[in-house]
């Protein structure tokens, strides 16, 4: 990377350090879009802009193989020094276990001349995708969000089922044998122990309220599946203000980009999906759904391979086709085309035939007999 002396001078001056120790060489090793294999004379960055940044270590076994990335979010200060030790045990990062943290920081902060050749220098090739991806993210964020342990997996780790909550049968009885049928086929979940996250070790999203509300009347049901205002309304005033949705938005997709989390992906999921499917909302919450296109727009291509082919059988796809559909009907018209041609040219997502009817829901023909 090639960079300006005097501009390197001023990142330097200004940008934050992350201090490493005891990593094994060879270990994978990442902040932000930016991944390393660790060398021998590695022992942390410097020049990191200020901000949200997401670090994470994978070990690498005797054949070169990774293990699952293991990471923590941190919003850096200006010229803040962050340290972190390696844990043979659970071969991932810590905090420094020493008993005065604070002579250690102050220490590192006026060896900081000589300690720079072992301080590799973040890569600003990729900080302005980096500011894009994360750029509404504040630090009030990155506090509620993160888990209360402060690392994130790929998975989040499950408390063992005691015997007591095991699934079992009901009695014997031919009637109670039939209620039981029905009530698995309702809901198969039933047929799996109920494990629970292990406090602390989950991000902590907000709960996105169901699409129909359970106690819904029946006549009610079709309105909230055609137009879900009302869920949107609960998960929006589930927030302080319609940034912190953005934010969490922004901070649950880089949990999962970065970190390859499964739960803050689904989390993401699950927000694209009831957010996509509400005209009304788009009428009422307009300055949420601008914000959210424009983060749309730089979310989709980062998206797995799988999630990127337009058809049918993707449901982000469909999700988002239904969103423009919206955004049109919700007078956002402008923010429509613009997620649409960003995505033509980024994905080749094209959206013919946008504004049709649905043959879905066009009325079917009948051709009585004479």
């Amino acid at each position: 990377m090639q960079m300006d002396p005097d501009l390197a001078l001023r990142l330097l001056a200004d940008g934050a350090v992350l201090a490493i120790a005891g990593v094994p060489v060879g270990t994978e090793f990442g902040i932000d879009l930016c991944a390393y294999v660790i060398g021998p004379d590695f022992r942390g960055v410097k020049m990191i802009p200020p901000g949200v940044h997401y670090v994470w270590c994978a070990s690498r076994g005797p054949y070169g193989e990774s293990a699952p990335r293991v990471g923590f979010v941190h919003y850096f200060h200006p010229n803040e020094i962050l340290v972190r030790e390696w844990d043979n045990d659970l071969e991932e990062l810590r905090p420094r276990q020493t008993a005065e943290p604070e002579l250690e920081r102050e220490r590192i902060r006026k060896n900081l001349a000589q300690l720079e050749r072992v301080l590799a220098a973040y890569d600003y090739r990729y900080v302005c995708k980096w500011k894009d991806l994360t750029g509404s993210v504040t630090e009030a964020c990155v506090a509620r969000c993160r888990p209360e342990l402060g690392t994130i997996r790929t998975n989040i780790e499950l408390q063992s089922c005691t015997d007591a909550d095991r699934p079992r049968g009901g009695a014997s009885s031919s009637n109670s044998k039939r209620q039981t049928a029905v009530r698995l086929l309702l809901s198969e979940s039933e047929l799996l122990p109920d494990l629970k996250p292990i406090d602390g070790t989950a991000p902590r999203f907000c709960v996105v309220p169901p699409r129909v509300p359970q106690n819904a009347q029946p006549a009610e049901i079709s309105l909230h599946a055609l137009d879900c205002i009302a869920a949107v309304d609960e998960l929006h005033n589930s927030f302080e203000s319609s940034d912190a949705l953005i934010e969490e938005l922004q901070l649950a997709f880089i949990f999962f980009l970065v970190g390859h989390s499964v739960e803050s992906l689904e989390h993401w999921r699950k927000l694209l999906g009831l957010l996509a499917h509400s005209e009304m909302a788009v009428a009422k919450h307009n300055l949420t759904y601008m914000k959210y296109s424009e983060v749309l727009a730089h979310q989709l291509p980062h998206l797995p391979e799988e999630l990127m082919t337009p058809s049918e059988h993707n449901t982000v796809y469909k999700d988002v086709r239904q969103l423009l559909v919206n955004l049109h009907g919700g007078g956002k018209s402008v923010s429509a085309e613009r997620l649409s041609k960003q995505l033509q040219k980024k994905l080749s997502w094209y959206f013919d035939n946008l504004l049709d009817e649905d043959p879905e829901d066009q009325p079917v023909v009948l051709e009585l007999p004479e």
